[in-house]
């Protein structure tokens, strides 16, 4: 499903729609015919499929509407995770400055190394829903450079304890962050979705309308509402990558107004 995130949303979802609304109006078309051989009382037809069109609305619009709000969920909790470690990164590289014996400059030289290889490495990967690796290198520089470090004056000893606990939640945002690259719905739910979906297109297509035309419109346009809700369900599914994913930018800014910042 890779090209499905990689190609442009202008593509995918006018081909999408075309495709899912072309499907249920070909489904109207091919069992007209039957539902004109089966139905003998119209009266009792249109009651029974009332009540069955009913329930399997009422069911299926619920799964729609928690499975969009659960991804949209898993989309804000990734924004949430990656603004939090770009956050994170910037208070890093602030509370290093006062380090001994140079360890200031060489975090500042790490983070500014991490930063880049989050924006240009990291990121691209999970576009591609690949666990990163790019910024691995630098994560294990900074915690050589703690780890030779020796504050001797007890201020040198509160500054390295708060750069540590600061360090220990940069890398719990960061592991959050990254898990985040897997994130997506079961595909068992998927196919559900896909199930209801026929489902649909088939008791609208037992509706017995005399007019063809009218019996396609009302197909086409409930289709049409149902395809633009799957289709954007399956855009976040996968929060780094689609149309509405998550980005660098966070991170972008954190490295522009803390570690480019003159002065």
């Amino acid at each position: 499903m890779n090209w499905f995130y990689e190609t442009s949303v202008w593509v995918t979802l006018p081909l999408f729609l075309i495709l899912f609304v072309g499907a249920s109006c070909a489904i109207v078309i091919g069992l007209r015919p039957v539902v004109a051989r089966l139905v003998d009382d119209r009266g009792e037809w249109d009651r029974a499929l009332a009540h069955v069109t009913g329930t399997f609305g009422v069911f299926f619009g619920i799964l729609l509407a928690l499975v969009a709000v659960s991804v949209y969920e898993n989309l804000a909790h990734t924004r949430e995770v990656a603004i939090q470690e770009a956050s994170r990164a910037g208070a890093l590289y602030r509370a290093s400055s006062a380090l001994p014996d140079r360890g200031g400059d060489r975090m500042h030289e790490t983070l500014d190394a991490y930063l880049r290889a989050v924006i240009d490495g990291d990121f691209p990967s999970q576009q591609r829903q690949v666990l990163p690796t790019s910024s691995d290198a630098q994560v294990d520089e900074m915690e050589l450079i703690l780890q030779s470090l020796e504050a001797e004056t007890l201020t040198e000893q509160a500054e390295y304890k708060q750069v540590l606990e600061t360090f220990d939640t940069f890398i719990e945002a960061r592991r959050a962050r990254i898990d985040a690259t897997s994130l997506a719905l079961p595909p068992l739910l998927w196919a559900v979705i896909w199930v209801g979906a026929a489902v649909n297109a088939v008791l609208i297509a037992f509706i017995a309308v005399k007019r063809l035309r009218l019996h396609l419109l009302m197909a086409g346009l409930l289709s049409l509402f149902i395809g633009l809700v799957i289709f954007v369900t399956a855009d976040m599914d996968h929060p780094y990558a689609g149309s509405i994913s998550i980005d660098a930018g966070a991170f972008e800014r954190v490295l522009e107004q803390v570690v480019d910042e003159p002065g």
